[in-house]
């Protein structure tokens, strides 16, 4: 091999990054665009210092490309010194010394060689892509390191926050490459339609070659693609590229035969260079992955890119000449974006990864992250790792988890938790189908989005007849399935075949399609052990569809561990009506939109109705969601107890059982009141009256223990009250009062009826006195003007202490209506009578008003308080 020193801006500075990394166990490269850092430095490392290296790459079109453009430089063919390994696709061999990968099989080695002893030198390429793979890696061979110090990691991109990985990784050098580009010429167009700026760009004469345009999914790319057919796009034809495209159709963007206006995700944005790229056209929006933690379903987010991924879409335009950048927003837009894209550990379901770690034997709480998860994310995907029955509780510590044999059988799995969960002890020997199953949720369903179903068309299962349309068109069957091959996504079918016959392979079994339809009752048995926790429930007043609404609502489903969401017309169970209408689904495909209504913000793409016996025999195959629990009522008309017995899945009542008793007696009585308090009683006014004297007594007399019967001492009343003969009707006879003070030391009884009566007696009249809640309402009673003539001292309680309480009166009109609140009689009497009695007496003329009232006689109205 020979490296020529000019050709790329990495090329100067290699005998120095070999220095560095005689000197650090880690580099940080922050190469720009076009320096050559992916196709360069490999195989310098590999070649010229003899070190086996490992290359994780965030897409598989990036680790095909950049090995074989390695093996073009080191003049081998590809699987010999340098090779890659993809899912279905690994091209290496015993003399391989540069192996590119996807990053999602870097655990994948690290269980093979937990020393990672077949590498020297491990490279994170694109490293501010921030896939939670990197961070896990990047964590991982941090470990390695500390026992194996020869072990070398380089970081690279082309946007990097060198400070904070310093400081992390401690260890580390930095070098900072310049790129081969040309100036940039960057244009604010938020005006512009993507469309026109397509029409613009095509015809500006200093952009003669490839335009490539950023989308932020592949319904906006086919979208456009629908705008720009034959259309004059001055030579250029229209290319496609995301990353459930063919490899095929994929390896055609990079042929140099035609212009071109490539269309692409975010795929494009980094570790692929597509040749002669002149214009780049950003409408600065990307779909981000994410998870719900509050509900555990995934969430697909239309969000802004950050600065860092506009810089580098904007990058692929300076590769050969100047280059042209329309952005279709504002330059105010982009200086508020932020700098770098929220990490994925933050955001996604991390449930496959601890399942990795676990089985790594990593107790979670030693791994040191670069950026921590979020503490909800992780809860709940701990959370889902139990309820599959992978783990168990190791000790107090929430994050001591240990693997159970099910969890073991699951990690040895390439498929996600909840797939390998449906595989564990069974026979797929008797059931393949069930391969051919966990294959089409692992892609996330075979149908095509654009094709839309008939009205009529309904099933009670969305998966089993994707298995059996997709087994029908393999063999050529039209008597597996009724729906046309039009429904099926072509692609989706070629990856799910793929995916299961290598199922096939490493289950021992033959790589055929089994000639008959699928047993959906053994399915759906095998589908509640992947999804125990996406049973829902119809909503009662979820109405179905109409063929005569403009409008029909979709059908509504409640969710068992609470939200809920709606069945979407891409489902074939949407078309249900009348007793058609599923009870029970298990939700397989779903989208949360965290804006919309709890109550139904999610839709359910795919499902499958389940069975009230389907769900309760999932508890012989350790089905924890289940839950039992007894509510007590007393029918006072029949004089019987009912002991109702609910069976809960999750949240959900499945079934209730109500059986009668007798008259109840002892610790059953006692059970009934707690659940039914204030029952037998009428209600709590007698309890709450004891509690503000208490309270008002001790506020004077200082901390005089008195009972509180609140929280755990109530309990101990209800117990004090009950023996093994009370029954309720005894209780009731007692009073809730007496059965109060039967409880009480003499000497607090004694102080509460003294201190607090409930009655004063004035002019030979009782009046009830009224003990308010809190400071603010002072005790007071209600009395007629009349009733207070001749009183010459302000009615008291607590008169037995040193400071007495002042009564608040309430005087009431002859239309018992409060006319005056008084605090102080005597000076009422002598104060402002005088005016107040000037406007009774004109409003009641027919009643004695004294001009003395503190001398005059008291009078009795007719009228009782």
């Amino acid at each position: 091999m020979q490296l020529q020193p000019e050709n790329y801006p990495i090329d100067q500075v290699l005998p120095k990054i070999e220095a560095h990394l005689k000197n650090h166990s880690c580099l940080l490269l922050k190469a720009e665009t076009g320096a050559g850092k992916t196709t360069r430095l490999p195989p310098y490392l590999c070649h010229k210092l003899g070190k086996r290296v490992l290359v994780l790459e965030p897409r598989r079109l990036a680790a095909i490309l950049s090995a074989k453009r390695c093996a073009e430089t080191l003049e081998c063919s590809l699987g010999d010194k340098v090779g890659h390994h993809i899912r279905f696709d690994k091209r290496k061999s015993e003399k391989t010394d540069l192996l590119f990968i996807t990053e999602g099989l870097f655990l994948h080695y690290l269980r093979e060689d937990p020393q990672l002893s077949n590498f020297d030198i491990i490279v994170l390429d694109e490293f501010h892509e921030r896939s939670i793979h990197t961070d896990l890696a990047m964590a991982l061979i941090r470990r390695v390191q500390k026992q194996r110090d020869d072990l070398k990691l380089i970081i690279m991109s082309a946007t990097l926050d060198t400070g904070h990985l310093e400081s992390y990784l401690q260890d580390t050098a930095v070098m900072n490459i310049k790129g081969r580009t040309y100036p940039l010429h960057i244009e604010y167009k938020e005006d512009l339609s993507q469309r026109d700026a397509i029409f613009e760009m095509v015809n500006r004469k200093d952009c003669p070659h490839n335009i490539l345009v950023f989308l932020p999914g592949v319904a906006a790319i086919k979208s456009l693609e629908n705008l720009l057919m034959n259309r004059d796009l001055n030579g250029k034809k229209v290319h496609s590229l995301y990353s459930s495209l063919s490899k095929e159709d994929q390896e055609k963007i990079f042929q140099t035969d035609h212009p071109k206006i490539v269309l692409a995700t975010n795929i494009a944005e980094t570790s692929l260079t597509i040749p002669q790229v002149t214009g780049v056209i950003d409408i600065g929006l990307e779909k981000r992955a994410s998870f719900a933690s509050w509900s555990g379903m995934p969430l697909l987010l239309l969000e802004k890119i950050s600065k860092a991924s506009a810089i580098q879409r904007a990058g692929r335009a300076g590769r050969v000449q100047e280059g042209i950048v329309y952005r279709l927003y504002s330059e105010i837009d982009y200086t508020q974006r932020m700098t770098f894209t929220p990490p994925e550990i933050k955001r996604v379901d991390l449930s496959a990864y601890l399942l990795q770690l676990l089985s790594l034997s990593i107790p979670l709480e030693s791994i040191e992250w670069f950026e921590s998860p979020d503490e909800k994310n992780l809860l709940r995907s701990l959370d889902l790792l139990r309820i599959l029955g992978a783990t168990e509780t190791n000790s107090e510590h929430e994050l001591s988890e240990k693997l159970t044999a099910k969890g073991h059988f699951m990690a040895n799995s390439p498929l996600h938790p909840r797939l390998s969960a449906m595989l564990w002890q069974q026979n797929l020997s008797e059931f393949p189908d069930l391969l051919v199953a966990t294959s089409i949720l692992s892609e996330g369903g075979i149908f095509n989005k654009a094709s839309s179903f008939h009205e009529d068309d309904f099933e009670t299962c969305d998966l089993t007849i994707q298995c059996n349309l997709l087994k029908s068109y393999y063999l050529k069957d039209k008597n597996l399935c009724d729906y046309s091959y039009n429904y099926l996504d072509k692609k989706k079918a070629s990856r799910v075949k793929d995916l299961y016959f290598s199922l096939c392979r490493s289950s021992k079994l033959p790589a055929k399609w089994s000639s008959h339809k699928v047993d959906s009752s053994r399915l759906t048995s095998a589908l509640l052990q992947g999804y125990p926790d996406r049973v829902a429930v119809n909503r009662k007043n979820s109405k179905p569809n109409s063929k005569r609404s403009r409008s029909p609502q979709r059908l509504l489903y409640n969710f068992c561990l609470g939200r809920g969401g709606q069945i979407s017309p891409s489902s074939l169970l949407s078309h249900a009506a009348g007793k058609n209408i599923p009870e029970l689904i298990i939700v397989l495909e779903a989208l949360e939109n965290p804006k919309a209504n709890a109550a139904k913000g999610t839709m359910i793409h795919m499902a499958s109705s389940l069975s009230l016996d389907q769900l309760f025999k999932s508890k012989n195959h350790g089905n924890t969601l289940f839950s039992f629990q007894n509510e007590s009522l007393f029918d006072e008309k029949k004089r019987k107890l009912i002991i109702e017995e609910r069976t809960y899945y999750g949240n959900l009542v499945l079934k209730k059982e109500a059986t009668e008793h007798e008259s109840p007696k002892g610790l059953v009585l006692k059970e009934i009141i707690q659940n039914n308090w204030p029952w037998p009683f009428t209600d709590t006014l007698e309890l709450d009256l004891y509690h503000r004297k208490v309270e008002l007594i001790s506020k004077y007399i200082g901390n005089h223990p008195f009972c509180y019967f609140r929280n755990e001492f109530f309990e101990l009343f209800i117990d004090s009250i009950i023996d093994e003969e009370t029954d309720y009707r005894s209780l009731q006879e007692r009073g809730l009062r007496q059965l109060i003070y039967d409880q009480l030391a003499p000497q607090d009884l004694y102080l509460l009826e003294s201190l607090t009566p409930d009655k004063i007696k004035l002019n030979r009249k009782e009046f009830e006195i009224h003990y308010g809640d809190g400071d603010q309402v002072k005790p007071f009673i209600k009395a007629h003007f009349q009733d207070l003539y001749g009183i010459n001292e302000h009615p008291r309680i607590l008169t037995q202490l040193e400071e007495s309480l002042p009564l608040q009166l309430c005087l009431l009109s002859p239309a018992a209506r409060v006319a005056q609140i008084v605090s102080d009689l005597p000076n009422f009497w002598a104060g402002s009578w005088t005016e107040v009695s000037k406007e009774l007496k004109s409003r009641y003329p027919k009643h004695y008003w004294p001009e003395d009232p503190a001398n005059a006689k008291p009078i009795r109205l007719k009228k009782n308080i």
